[in-house]
């Protein structure tokens, strides 16, 4: 179940989480890296800018890469649980262990 609208309305109708994880194409992994990094952005901006085309190349370019080395993709699940009501606490345990990341 990938689709965001027919996990809602399942847990909605009392679906259990573990029943739609089951499911799940995501294998388990409930946040996926980037695909991109950084500096394979800089190389397809640097590619561009050096092709004939000015600035709309680059412009378009950049418009298109724009935070693909920052953004994750979340499972239906977990992204409709961080945006319940008690998405809150849950984002401040996430945060709290990564503050706490290689400190123990």
């Amino acid at each position: 179940m990938s689709d965001y609208a027919n996990v809602a309305d399942e847990l909605r109708a009392g679906t259990r989480p573990d029943l739609i994880c089951a499911t799940c194409p995501w294998d388990r992994l409930c946040v996926s890296p980037p695909s991109t990094t950084r500096a394979e952005i800089d190389r397809t901006m640097k590619k561009a800018n050096s092709k004939d085309g000015g600035p709309w190349l680059g412009l378009l370019t950049a418009m298109t890469l724009g935070g693909r080395d920052t953004a994750g993709e979340l499972c239906p699940v977990f992204l409709l649980r961080l945006r319940d009501s008690d998405g809150r606490r849950l984002a401040e345990g996430i945060r709290s262990q990564m503050q706490a990341w290689g400190t123990e």
